[in-house]
């Protein structure tokens, strides 16, 4: 699964991580990569478990007697497919933050993006670093406290 393209800072073209110190340690990315890891292990687990919900017919006839029971088993097929969903969208969330800390993305990780598409930023002197503390919180996260909430906002 090969994650979207994040923005590009304003000079893809210059040599590796060109940016200003703020961001996260080597080491916070090496416990974050494997946080992500294993956030991954346990998410594809789950999706599995939860296809197979979403997938599993009731196996009885449909008749009157069972008709409450049919409903039960669509709601259910449901609920396991709007979890799937979401679940999905983690997972891909997961992989763009695993790609950004390998150095495989246009962005760092750690950066906000939408901090770097609004903003004019010289990646030489600034970076719009997303805080470490929000990252061991959500090590998947793309965005900064501000534009997270504008965006759960809306």
């Amino acid at each position: 699964m090969v994650p979207p393209e994040s923005p590009t800072p304003p000079d893809a073209g210059s040599p590796a991580r060109p940016y200003p110190p703020g961001g996260p340690s080597a080491e916070d990315q090496a416990r974050l990569r494997a946080t992500l890891l294993s956030l991954r292990t346990g998410l594809l687990r789950s999706n599995k478990d939860l296809a197979d919900e979403a997938l599993q017919g009731s196996g009885q006839d449909f008749s009157i007697d069972h008709m409450a029971d049919s409903a039960s088993d669509s709601s259910n097929q449901e609920i396991s497919i709007s979890l799937l969903a979401g679940e999905t969208q983690m997972l891909e969330a997961i992989e763009r933050a695993i790609y950004k800390i390998d150095g495989r993305a246009g962005l760092p990780f750690g950066v906000c993006e939408r901090c770097a598409e609004e903003s004019d930023w010289d990646p030489e002197t600034s970076a719009p670093w997303i805080p470490t503390g929000r990252l061991d919180a959500v090590p998947y996260a793309r965005l900064c406290v501000m534009h997270q909430e504008e965006q759960e906002e809306n």
